[in-house]
């Protein structure tokens, strides 16, 4: 199960990475959860499910070097929209950053637009009823992008939950016939809710390539364009008859069962006078998911893994 994506398996939650993001984020005191610096799989899995129970959740480039990745200063990048302009204002780019007008990737990879209907990363189309929606992407990928584990040029014998690791990039390759995928093509997916909606392949040629996708939506949801594991923008949100998005109870819970990991894991470790406060922000977070897995409909769950 923990080779796909989006999956249920529960993380161990004993050390890095997203930790008490389920916690933060259900809180309101998240707004960004760091990605391109820690295994792939497993970073997204968390944030589509935090995606899916509705928060406003942006992804946002990190290299903790050399500490997490010791590869190279950069190994996780944050691209922000600006549009034409004669410099760089850093004002300008830190609000695009907090409206999610941007996309995270390792370098090697680019999505240099992004809409749907005409409305960019970070912003919201609202529908009165179900309709289909136009989503254009201008994608690019360096054809000199190393053939390594921490790129995805190669399978670790691991398992998929280990592509994209900036950490286990030592890790034994698979079987000699498997090991290497195909460095002259890239897979890049129309990812709605966490699901692949629709895909096409384009060339690692360091060239620009136009693509378009038309897919209906019939609920709120989150819409969004990856290549795994090299890059993903941010979502727009399509809000369809002023409903938030819920797109499956299966994450809501999900992240209940990942914050009662994380209690076990943790508890001892807070100091004593503080663990009762600590213990009820937790379960006051957990509230918010039980809520929002009462909102979220019957048969609104298409987990691949759930099935």
């Amino acid at each position: 199960m923990a080779d796909q994506l989006p999956n249920l398996a529960v993380p161990e939650l004993n050390s890095v990475g997203a930790q008490e993001i389920f916690v933060t984020t259900a809180l309101g005191v998240c707004n960004f959860i760091s990605a391109m610096d820690t295994a792939r799989l497993l970073e997204w899995n968390c944030w589509y499910h935090l995606l899916n129970c509705g928060f406003p959740l942006k992804a946002a480039g990190e290299t903790d070097f050399p500490c997490m990745s010791g590869t190279r200063v950069g190994q996780g990048r944050t691209y922000v929209q600006l549009g034409k302009v004669d410099r760089i204002d850093y004002t300008a780019w830190c609000e695009g950053l907090v409206r999610g007008r941007s996309y995270v990737s390792d370098g090697y990879a680019h999505a240099l637009e992004f809409t749907a209907n005409g409305k960019s990363a970070g912003d919201e189309i609202r529908l009165a009823q179900p309709e289909t929606v136009k989503i254009r992407t201008k994608v690019a990928f360096s054809s000199e992008t190393p053939l390594e584990v921490a790129y995805g040029g190669v399978l670790p014998a691991g398992g998929k939950r280990l592509i994209g690791d900036t950490v286990n990039f030592h890790e034994p390759l698979s079987s000699a016939d498997s090991s290497r995928l195909d460095p002259r093509l890239r897979l890049v997916e129309l990812v709605i809710n966490g699901q692949t909606a629709a895909s096409k392949k384009v060339p690692a040629d360091d060239q620009e390539h136009e693509l378009e996708f038309s897919v209906r939506i019939d609920r709120s949801s989150w819409v969004a364009v990856r290549h795994f594991p090299q890059m993903h923008t941010n979502p727009v949100n399509v809000i369809i008859g002023d409903q938030p998005i819920r797109a499956s109870r299966k994450s809501a819970l999900w992240c209940i069962a990942a914050i009662e990991q994380l209690w076990r894991a943790r508890n001892e470790k807070i100091a004593a006078h503080e663990r009762e406060e600590a213990r009820k922000t937790f379960w006051s977070a957990i509230d918010r998911y039980r809520q929002i897995a009462r909102e979220a409909a019957d048969g609104t769950d298409e987990l691949s893994a759930a099935r």
